[in-house]
Protein backbone atom coordinates (compact mmCIF):
# COMPACT_ATOMS: atom_id res chain seq x y z
CA UNK A 1 0.00 0.00 0.00
CA UNK A 2 1.17 3.34 -0.88
CA UNK A 3 1.64 6.01 2.12
CA UNK A 4 1.87 9.58 2.32
CA UNK A 5 4.33 12.29 0.84
CA UNK A 6 3.82 11.30 -2.74
CA UNK A 7 3.26 7.07 -1.95
CA UNK A 8 7.02 5.98 -0.97
CA UNK A 9 6.61 3.32 0.74
CA UNK A 10 4.56 1.98 -2.15
CA UNK A 11 6.85 2.63 -4.47
CA UNK A 12 9.63 1.01 -2.33
CA UNK A 13 7.66 -2.00 -1.80
CA UNK A 14 7.56 -2.19 -5.90
CA UNK A 15 10.88 -1.82 -6.30
CA UNK A 16 11.53 -4.24 -3.62
CA UNK A 17 9.44 -7.05 -5.55
CA UNK A 18 10.99 -6.08 -8.83
CA UNK A 19 14.41 -6.73 -7.54
CA UNK A 20 13.75 -10.04 -6.24
CA UNK A 21 11.86 -11.47 -8.86
CA UNK A 22 15.49 -10.39 -10.76
CA UNK A 23 17.19 -12.50 -8.97
CA UNK A 24 14.73 -15.80 -9.28
CA UNK A 25 16.54 -19.02 -9.90
CA UNK A 26 15.33 -21.95 -11.87
CA UNK A 27 13.07 -23.19 -8.84
CA UNK A 28 13.93 -26.89 -8.08
CA UNK A 29 10.61 -28.43 -9.37
CA UNK A 30 9.96 -31.73 -11.17
CA UNK A 31 9.53 -30.85 -14.81
CA UNK A 32 11.04 -27.67 -14.85
CA UNK A 33 13.59 -27.79 -17.17
CA UNK A 34 13.98 -24.23 -18.55
CA UNK A 35 17.00 -23.30 -20.47
CA UNK A 36 18.72 -20.19 -19.76
CA UNK A 37 15.95 -19.39 -17.33
CA UNK A 38 16.73 -15.89 -16.57
CA UNK A 39 14.80 -12.89 -15.15
CA UNK A 40 17.68 -10.48 -14.45
CA UNK A 41 16.03 -8.53 -17.51
CA UNK A 42 12.80 -7.52 -15.98
CA UNK A 43 12.59 -3.90 -16.90
CA UNK A 44 8.46 -3.41 -17.27
CA UNK A 45 5.72 -4.10 -14.46
CA UNK A 46 2.30 -3.30 -15.13
CA UNK A 47 -0.90 -3.64 -12.40
CA UNK A 48 -4.15 -4.71 -13.02
CA UNK A 49 -7.16 -4.72 -11.69
CA UNK A 50 -9.97 -7.31 -12.70
CA UNK A 51 -13.69 -6.41 -10.64
CA UNK A 52 -15.68 -9.35 -10.66
CA UNK A 53 -17.00 -10.33 -13.73
CA UNK A 54 -14.54 -9.13 -15.84
CA UNK A 55 -11.91 -11.18 -17.74
CA UNK A 56 -8.78 -11.18 -20.45
CA UNK A 57 -9.42 -12.86 -23.69
CA UNK A 58 -6.67 -15.70 -25.02
CA UNK A 59 -3.16 -14.33 -25.98
CA UNK A 60 0.50 -14.85 -25.72
CA UNK A 61 2.27 -12.17 -24.82
CA UNK A 62 4.48 -10.79 -27.40
CA UNK A 63 7.51 -12.54 -28.06
CA UNK A 64 8.72 -9.22 -30.65
CA UNK A 65 8.02 -7.08 -27.39
CA UNK A 66 9.19 -9.25 -24.22
CA UNK A 67 11.37 -11.73 -24.02
CA UNK A 68 12.32 -14.21 -21.29
CA UNK A 69 10.10 -15.29 -18.49
CA UNK A 70 7.00 -13.67 -17.55
CA UNK A 71 6.08 -13.57 -13.69
CA UNK A 72 2.30 -12.74 -12.35
CA UNK A 73 1.94 -11.76 -8.57
CA UNK A 74 -1.70 -12.02 -7.32
CA UNK A 75 -1.57 -9.13 -4.60
CA UNK A 76 -5.55 -9.13 -3.94
CA UNK A 77 -7.78 -11.75 -5.24
CA UNK A 78 -7.91 -15.19 -6.63
CA UNK A 79 -9.18 -16.23 -10.06
CA UNK A 80 -8.39 -19.14 -12.39
CA UNK A 81 -6.22 -18.74 -15.18
CA UNK A 82 -6.86 -21.00 -18.41
CA UNK A 83 -3.86 -21.89 -20.30
CA UNK A 84 -4.87 -23.53 -24.01
CA UNK A 85 -1.72 -25.07 -26.45
CA UNK A 86 -1.28 -23.58 -29.06
CA UNK A 87 1.96 -24.67 -31.20
CA UNK A 88 4.87 -27.74 -30.20
CA UNK A 89 5.49 -30.56 -32.18
CA UNK A 90 4.75 -33.06 -29.94
CA UNK A 91 1.04 -33.51 -30.85
CA UNK A 92 -0.63 -32.19 -27.97
CA UNK A 93 -1.32 -28.98 -29.45
CA UNK A 94 -5.25 -27.87 -28.39
CA UNK A 95 -4.72 -29.01 -24.72
CA UNK A 96 -6.44 -27.50 -22.16
CA UNK A 97 -5.22 -26.78 -18.40
CA UNK A 98 -7.02 -24.49 -15.63
CA UNK A 99 -5.03 -23.20 -12.70
CA UNK A 100 -6.37 -21.65 -9.40
CA UNK A 101 -4.07 -18.56 -8.61
CA UNK A 102 -4.71 -17.61 -4.91
CA UNK A 103 -3.64 -14.34 -2.99
CA UNK A 104 -0.07 -13.80 -2.80
CA UNK A 105 0.65 -16.58 -5.36
CA UNK A 106 3.63 -16.13 -7.92
CA UNK A 107 2.72 -17.26 -11.49
CA UNK A 108 6.08 -18.11 -13.54
CA UNK A 109 6.41 -18.51 -16.94
CA UNK A 110 8.78 -19.71 -19.32
CA UNK A 111 10.16 -21.58 -21.79
CA UNK A 112 7.01 -23.72 -23.71
CA UNK A 113 4.40 -22.25 -20.92
CA UNK A 114 5.79 -19.10 -21.88
CA UNK A 115 5.66 -19.37 -25.80
CA UNK A 116 3.60 -22.56 -26.86
CA UNK A 117 0.98 -21.76 -24.51
CA UNK A 118 -2.05 -18.88 -24.95
CA UNK A 119 -3.33 -18.18 -21.36
CA UNK A 120 -6.73 -16.03 -20.56
CA UNK A 121 -8.99 -15.35 -18.01
CA UNK A 122 -13.09 -15.68 -18.54
CA UNK A 123 -15.16 -13.22 -17.50
CA UNK A 124 -17.57 -14.27 -14.60
CA UNK A 125 -18.58 -13.75 -11.09
CA UNK A 126 -17.21 -17.34 -9.71
CA UNK A 127 -14.70 -19.78 -10.25
CA UNK A 128 -15.32 -23.57 -9.55
CA UNK A 129 -12.06 -25.13 -7.63
CA UNK A 130 -12.17 -28.84 -6.35
CA UNK A 131 -16.26 -29.07 -6.59
CA UNK A 132 -16.15 -25.59 -4.26
CA UNK A 133 -18.06 -22.04 -5.76
CA UNK A 134 -15.32 -19.19 -5.05
CA UNK A 135 -17.16 -16.01 -5.53
CA UNK A 136 -14.48 -13.46 -7.39
CA UNK A 137 -13.35 -10.50 -5.12
CA UNK A 138 -11.23 -7.62 -6.89
CA UNK A 139 -8.23 -8.81 -8.11
CA UNK A 140 -5.21 -6.71 -8.19
CA UNK A 141 -2.35 -8.53 -10.17
CA UNK A 142 1.58 -7.19 -11.24
CA UNK A 143 2.53 -8.09 -14.13
CA UNK A 144 6.69 -8.27 -14.38
CA UNK A 145 8.11 -8.50 -17.97
CA UNK A 146 11.42 -7.92 -19.83
CA UNK A 147 10.72 -5.14 -22.49
CA UNK A 148 12.39 -5.30 -25.83
CA UNK A 149 14.01 -2.25 -27.76
CA UNK A 150 12.96 -1.62 -31.51
CA UNK A 151 14.72 -3.73 -33.70
CA UNK A 152 18.10 -3.22 -34.94
CA UNK A 153 18.69 -2.34 -38.48
CA UNK A 154 21.71 -4.44 -39.02
CA UNK A 155 19.15 -7.58 -38.01
CA UNK A 156 21.07 -8.52 -34.80
CA UNK A 157 18.00 -9.34 -31.67
CA UNK A 158 17.34 -6.20 -30.60
CA UNK A 159 18.52 -5.73 -27.01
CA UNK A 160 16.52 -4.65 -24.01
CA UNK A 161 15.03 -1.49 -23.11
CA UNK A 162 17.26 0.97 -21.02
CA UNK A 163 16.65 2.24 -17.89
CA UNK A 164 14.69 5.37 -17.52
CA UNK A 165 15.16 7.53 -14.41
CA UNK A 166 12.45 10.14 -13.95
CA UNK A 167 10.95 12.21 -11.63
CA UNK A 168 7.79 12.60 -13.74
CA UNK A 169 4.48 10.67 -12.87
CA UNK A 170 3.24 8.66 -15.50
CA UNK A 171 6.68 8.23 -17.10
CA UNK A 172 6.93 10.52 -20.39
CA UNK A 173 8.98 8.10 -23.34
CA UNK A 174 9.25 8.65 -26.66
CA UNK A 175 9.21 5.90 -29.45
CA UNK A 176 12.93 5.00 -30.50
CA UNK A 177 14.09 6.57 -33.97
CA UNK A 178 12.52 3.58 -37.03
CA UNK A 179 9.80 2.29 -34.96
CA UNK A 180 6.45 1.71 -36.21
CA UNK A 181 5.22 4.15 -33.51
CA UNK A 182 1.48 5.10 -34.38
CA UNK A 183 0.47 2.08 -37.40
CA UNK A 184 -2.54 0.61 -37.04
CA UNK A 185 -3.76 -2.61 -38.02
CA UNK A 186 -6.05 -3.08 -41.40
CA UNK A 187 -9.42 -2.18 -39.47
CA UNK A 188 -11.17 -4.12 -42.26
CA UNK A 189 -9.15 -7.61 -40.37
CA UNK A 190 -10.68 -9.25 -37.78
CA UNK A 191 -8.83 -8.87 -34.53
CA UNK A 192 -8.73 -12.27 -32.67
CA UNK A 193 -10.86 -10.72 -30.12
CA UNK A 194 -13.82 -10.49 -32.38
CA UNK A 195 -13.41 -13.55 -33.75
CA UNK A 196 -13.23 -15.69 -30.79
CA UNK A 197 -15.91 -13.66 -28.73
CA UNK A 198 -18.31 -12.38 -31.34
CA UNK A 199 -17.97 -14.19 -34.81
CA UNK A 200 -18.00 -17.66 -32.90
CA UNK A 201 -19.99 -16.70 -29.85
CA UNK A 202 -22.60 -16.12 -32.29
CA UNK A 203 -22.56 -19.01 -34.50
CA UNK A 204 -22.46 -21.25 -31.60
CA UNK A 205 -25.70 -19.64 -29.79
CA UNK A 206 -27.63 -18.90 -32.87
CA UNK A 207 -30.47 -21.43 -32.36
CA UNK A 208 -31.32 -20.45 -28.42
CA UNK A 209 -30.99 -16.94 -29.91
CA UNK A 210 -32.97 -16.84 -32.21
CA UNK A 211 -35.57 -19.45 -30.18
CA UNK A 212 -35.12 -16.98 -26.81
CA UNK A 213 -34.83 -13.73 -28.38
CA UNK A 214 -35.67 -13.26 -32.03
CA UNK A 215 -39.19 -14.83 -32.44
CA UNK A 216 -40.28 -12.85 -29.60
CA UNK A 217 -39.89 -10.29 -32.30
CA UNK A 218 -39.50 -7.15 -29.41
CA UNK A 219 -37.75 -4.20 -31.50
CA UNK A 220 -35.81 -1.66 -29.94
CA UNK A 221 -38.45 1.39 -29.82
CA UNK A 222 -36.10 4.34 -31.92
CA UNK A 223 -35.51 1.56 -34.70
CA UNK A 224 -38.69 0.52 -35.30
CA UNK A 225 -39.87 4.35 -35.29
CA UNK A 226 -36.87 5.25 -37.82
CA UNK A 227 -37.94 2.49 -40.38
CA UNK A 228 -41.99 3.77 -40.00
CA UNK A 229 -40.59 7.21 -40.58
CA UNK A 230 -39.27 5.96 -43.95
CA UNK A 231 -41.23 6.49 -47.11
CA UNK A 232 -42.99 3.54 -48.14
CA UNK A 233 -40.98 1.65 -50.77
CA UNK A 234 -37.61 2.93 -49.49
CA UNK A 235 -34.45 0.20 -49.77
CA UNK A 236 -32.92 -0.32 -46.41
CA UNK A 237 -29.97 -2.06 -45.84
CA UNK A 238 -30.16 -4.28 -42.28
CA UNK A 239 -26.02 -3.89 -41.47
CA UNK A 240 -25.96 -6.76 -38.75
CA UNK A 241 -29.45 -8.28 -39.37
CA UNK A 242 -29.20 -11.15 -37.00
CA UNK A 243 -31.82 -13.45 -37.56
CA UNK A 244 -33.97 -10.86 -39.11
CA UNK A 245 -35.84 -9.84 -36.38
CA UNK A 246 -36.39 -6.46 -38.22
CA UNK A 247 -37.84 -7.60 -41.30
CA UNK A 248 -41.41 -7.43 -39.88
CA UNK A 249 -40.96 -4.05 -39.32
CA UNK A 250 -39.61 -3.56 -42.78
CA UNK A 251 -42.11 -5.76 -44.98
CA UNK A 252 -44.97 -3.80 -42.55
CA UNK A 253 -44.16 -0.53 -43.69
CA UNK A 254 -43.67 -1.54 -47.44
CA UNK A 255 -39.75 -1.28 -47.14
CA UNK A 256 -37.88 -3.46 -49.98
CA UNK A 257 -34.32 -4.45 -48.05
CA UNK A 258 -31.25 -6.61 -48.07
CA UNK A 259 -30.26 -8.03 -44.84
CA UNK A 260 -26.02 -8.74 -43.91
CA UNK A 261 -24.51 -10.62 -40.88
CA UNK A 262 -21.18 -11.99 -40.39
CA UNK A 263 -22.80 -15.03 -38.93
CA UNK A 264 -24.24 -17.73 -41.27
CA UNK A 265 -26.09 -19.62 -38.37
CA UNK A 266 -28.20 -16.83 -37.99
CA UNK A 267 -28.90 -15.96 -41.70
CA UNK A 268 -29.86 -19.70 -41.65
CA UNK A 269 -32.77 -18.83 -38.98
CA UNK A 270 -33.85 -15.81 -41.33
CA UNK A 271 -34.28 -17.71 -43.88
CA UNK A 272 -35.78 -20.84 -42.67
CA UNK A 273 -39.00 -20.19 -41.75
CA UNK A 274 -40.26 -18.82 -38.48
CA UNK A 275 -43.16 -21.53 -38.25
CA UNK A 276 -45.92 -19.08 -38.96
CA UNK A 277 -48.33 -18.44 -35.67
CA UNK A 278 -47.46 -15.92 -32.98
CA UNK A 279 -44.03 -14.89 -34.66
CA UNK A 280 -44.19 -11.28 -35.71
CA UNK A 281 -41.93 -11.75 -38.90
CA UNK A 282 -44.17 -14.70 -40.11
CA UNK A 283 -47.48 -12.45 -39.77
CA UNK A 284 -45.71 -9.37 -41.57
CA UNK A 285 -44.15 -11.50 -44.31
CA UNK A 286 -47.64 -13.36 -45.10
CA UNK A 287 -49.45 -9.95 -45.44
CA UNK A 288 -46.43 -8.54 -47.78
CA UNK A 289 -47.11 -10.72 -50.30
CA UNK A 290 -43.24 -10.75 -50.15
CA UNK A 291 -40.38 -12.94 -52.77
CA UNK A 292 -40.34 -16.34 -51.60
CA UNK A 293 -37.69 -15.78 -48.93
CA UNK A 294 -35.70 -12.23 -47.42
CA UNK A 295 -32.48 -10.91 -49.17
CA UNK A 296 -29.45 -12.04 -47.03
CA UNK A 297 -26.33 -11.84 -47.68
CA UNK A 298 -22.90 -13.55 -45.34
CA UNK A 299 -21.41 -10.13 -44.99
CA UNK A 300 -18.55 -8.08 -42.59
CA UNK A 301 -20.22 -5.01 -41.63
CA UNK A 302 -16.74 -3.32 -42.41
CA UNK A 303 -16.52 -4.68 -46.08
CA UNK A 304 -20.31 -4.38 -47.18
CA UNK A 305 -20.82 -6.08 -50.55
CA UNK A 306 -23.21 -3.70 -51.52
CA UNK A 307 -23.16 -1.09 -54.10
CA UNK A 308 -21.99 2.25 -53.71
CA UNK A 309 -24.67 4.70 -53.27
CA UNK A 310 -27.99 2.38 -53.93
CA UNK A 311 -29.57 2.30 -50.29
CA UNK A 312 -32.34 5.05 -48.85
CA UNK A 313 -31.39 4.05 -45.66
CA UNK A 314 -29.02 1.90 -43.13
CA UNK A 315 -30.13 0.47 -39.96
CA UNK A 316 -27.65 -0.46 -37.82
CA UNK A 317 -28.43 -1.83 -34.52
CA UNK A 318 -26.52 -3.73 -32.09
CA UNK A 319 -23.53 -4.02 -34.07
CA UNK A 320 -20.80 -1.61 -33.44
CA UNK A 321 -20.63 -1.96 -29.42
CA UNK A 322 -18.83 -5.81 -31.15
CA UNK A 323 -16.30 -3.77 -32.81
CA UNK A 324 -12.98 -3.94 -30.47
CA UNK A 325 -11.07 -0.64 -32.37
CA UNK A 326 -12.47 2.58 -33.07
CA UNK A 327 -10.47 2.28 -36.47
CA UNK A 328 -13.10 -0.38 -37.05
CA UNK A 329 -16.17 1.49 -35.85
CA UNK A 330 -14.80 4.31 -38.16
CA UNK A 331 -15.10 1.49 -40.76
CA UNK A 332 -18.24 0.19 -40.32
CA UNK A 333 -19.70 4.03 -40.29
CA UNK A 334 -17.83 4.87 -43.26
CA UNK A 335 -19.15 1.63 -45.00
CA UNK A 336 -22.59 2.53 -44.35
CA UNK A 337 -22.29 6.09 -45.59
CA UNK A 338 -21.03 4.35 -48.82
CA UNK A 339 -23.85 1.95 -49.58
CA UNK A 340 -26.54 5.16 -48.88
CA UNK A 341 -26.99 7.68 -51.52
CA UNK A 342 -26.60 11.73 -50.60
CA UNK A 343 -29.78 12.48 -48.70
CA UNK A 344 -30.33 8.80 -47.61
CA UNK A 345 -30.42 8.34 -43.46
CA UNK A 346 -28.40 5.73 -41.26
CA UNK A 347 -29.70 4.73 -37.83
CA UNK A 348 -26.97 3.16 -35.75
CA UNK A 349 -27.42 1.71 -31.84
CA UNK A 350 -25.25 1.03 -29.53
CA UNK A 351 -24.95 -0.40 -25.71
CA UNK A 352 -24.64 2.22 -23.67
CA UNK A 353 -21.87 2.78 -20.51
CA UNK A 354 -24.65 4.51 -18.49
CA UNK A 355 -27.28 1.56 -18.15
CA UNK A 356 -30.86 2.06 -16.63
CA UNK A 357 -32.25 1.88 -12.92
CA UNK A 358 -32.69 -1.36 -12.01
CA UNK A 359 -30.99 -3.07 -15.00
CA UNK A 360 -29.11 -6.25 -14.59
CA UNK A 361 -26.22 -5.06 -15.81
CA UNK A 362 -23.53 -2.66 -14.45
CA UNK A 363 -20.41 -1.39 -16.59
CA UNK A 364 -17.45 -0.43 -14.80
CA UNK A 365 -15.01 -0.30 -17.59
CA UNK A 366 -16.04 0.26 -21.38
CA UNK A 367 -14.68 -2.82 -23.35
CA UNK A 368 -15.96 -6.35 -21.49
CA UNK A 369 -16.86 -9.54 -21.68
CA UNK A 370 -20.64 -10.25 -21.28
CA UNK A 371 -21.83 -13.69 -20.59
CA UNK A 372 -23.80 -15.93 -22.13
CA UNK A 373 -25.49 -19.18 -20.44
CA UNK A 374 -26.24 -21.61 -23.55
CA UNK A 375 -28.38 -24.38 -23.21
CA UNK A 376 -26.64 -27.68 -24.44
CA UNK A 377 -29.58 -29.20 -26.79
CA UNK A 378 -29.43 -25.59 -28.68
CA UNK A 379 -25.71 -26.66 -29.26
CA UNK A 380 -24.25 -29.07 -32.20
CA UNK A 381 -20.51 -28.95 -32.06
CA UNK A 382 -19.18 -32.00 -29.80
CA UNK A 383 -15.60 -32.85 -29.50
CA UNK A 384 -14.88 -36.22 -31.25
CA UNK A 385 -15.35 -39.43 -28.09
CA UNK A 386 -17.13 -36.15 -25.87
CA UNK A 387 -20.68 -36.79 -26.74
CA UNK A 388 -21.31 -36.97 -23.07
CA UNK A 389 -23.36 -39.87 -20.73
CA UNK A 390 -26.85 -40.79 -20.37
CA UNK A 391 -29.02 -41.54 -17.25
CA UNK A 392 -30.40 -37.59 -17.43
CA UNK A 393 -27.38 -36.39 -15.94
CA UNK A 394 -26.95 -32.61 -17.64
CA UNK A 395 -23.57 -31.58 -16.69
CA UNK A 396 -21.93 -34.21 -18.53
CA UNK A 397 -23.20 -33.50 -21.65
CA UNK A 398 -22.71 -29.63 -20.40
CA UNK A 399 -19.13 -30.44 -19.61
CA UNK A 400 -18.43 -31.94 -23.62
CA UNK A 401 -19.98 -28.98 -25.02
CA UNK A 402 -17.69 -26.74 -23.03
CA UNK A 403 -14.64 -28.61 -23.96
CA UNK A 404 -15.77 -28.66 -27.82
CA UNK A 405 -15.83 -25.10 -28.11
CA UNK A 406 -13.07 -22.55 -27.92
CA UNK A 407 -13.75 -19.91 -25.10
CA UNK A 408 -16.63 -21.40 -23.48
CA UNK A 409 -16.49 -22.60 -19.58
CA UNK A 410 -18.92 -24.58 -17.79
CA UNK A 411 -21.32 -23.95 -15.43
CA UNK A 412 -21.53 -26.91 -13.64
CA UNK A 413 -24.30 -26.25 -10.89
CA UNK A 414 -26.19 -25.56 -13.47
CA UNK A 415 -25.05 -27.74 -16.20
CA UNK A 416 -25.28 -24.96 -18.72
CA UNK A 417 -22.08 -23.42 -21.41
CA UNK A 418 -21.15 -19.73 -20.83
CA UNK A 419 -19.50 -17.92 -23.66
CA UNK A 420 -17.93 -14.54 -23.46
CA UNK A 421 -19.55 -11.67 -25.42
CA UNK A 422 -17.27 -9.30 -26.33
CA UNK A 423 -18.65 -5.51 -26.06
CA UNK A 424 -17.38 -1.95 -26.06
CA UNK A 425 -20.08 0.10 -24.02
CA UNK A 426 -20.52 3.51 -25.90
CA UNK A 427 -20.36 7.40 -24.14
CA UNK A 428 -22.51 10.12 -24.22
CA UNK A 429 -21.41 11.59 -27.61
CA UNK A 430 -19.26 9.19 -28.77
CA UNK A 431 -21.22 7.83 -31.55
CA UNK A 432 -21.43 11.57 -32.78
CA UNK A 433 -17.77 12.18 -32.37
CA UNK A 434 -17.48 8.58 -34.32
CA UNK A 435 -19.68 10.12 -37.48
CA UNK A 436 -17.30 13.30 -37.44
CA UNK A 437 -14.54 11.03 -38.38
CA UNK A 438 -15.74 8.99 -40.31
CA UNK A 439 -16.88 12.02 -42.67
CA UNK A 440 -19.46 13.03 -45.30
CA UNK A 441 -22.73 12.26 -42.13
CA UNK A 442 -24.62 15.00 -40.73
CA UNK A 443 -26.26 14.17 -37.37
CA UNK A 444 -30.12 14.77 -37.11
CA UNK A 445 -30.59 12.99 -34.07
CA UNK A 446 -28.83 11.22 -30.97
CA UNK A 447 -30.36 10.56 -27.64
CA UNK A 448 -30.54 7.27 -25.16
CA UNK A 449 -33.04 5.11 -25.13
CA UNK A 450 -33.46 2.05 -22.76
CA UNK A 451 -29.74 1.58 -21.92
CA UNK A 452 -28.45 2.24 -25.64
CA UNK A 453 -27.41 5.29 -27.05
CA UNK A 454 -28.48 6.24 -31.04
CA UNK A 455 -27.94 8.66 -33.72
CA UNK A 456 -29.86 9.37 -36.68
CA UNK A 457 -27.53 10.85 -39.76
CA UNK A 458 -27.63 12.19 -43.06
CA UNK A 459 -25.58 11.71 -45.59
CA UNK A 460 -24.36 14.74 -47.29
CA UNK A 461 -21.49 13.21 -49.41
CA UNK A 462 -20.57 9.86 -50.36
Amino acid sequence: SGGGGGGGEGWEALAGIIEGCRRLKSPALPGFDVPNFDCAHINQLTVNEYLPGQGIGSHVDTPSAFDGCLLSLAVEGGCVMEFRRTSGGDGKKGQRKLIYLPPRSLLVLAGAARYDWEHLIVGRASDTVEGKVLPRTRRISVTLRGALAAPRDDGRPPGHLPPLQTSDFPPATTPATGTAAGARADPAATPETERLHVHAVYDAIAEQWHHTRGRRGILWPGAAAFLESLQAGSLVADVGCGDGKYFAACWTHGHFFVGSDISLPLLRTALGGTGGGRDPRQEAYDRSGASARPEVAAADCVNLPLGTGRFDAVLCVAVMHHLSTEERRIRCLSEARRVTRVGGLINVQAWAMEQEEGSKRKFAVADVFVPFAAQPRHLSRVGKGKEGGGGGNVRQPAAAYADAYEGSSLDESKGLVIFQRYCHLYREGELRRLCGLAGGLRVLEEGYESGNYYVVAEVVLM
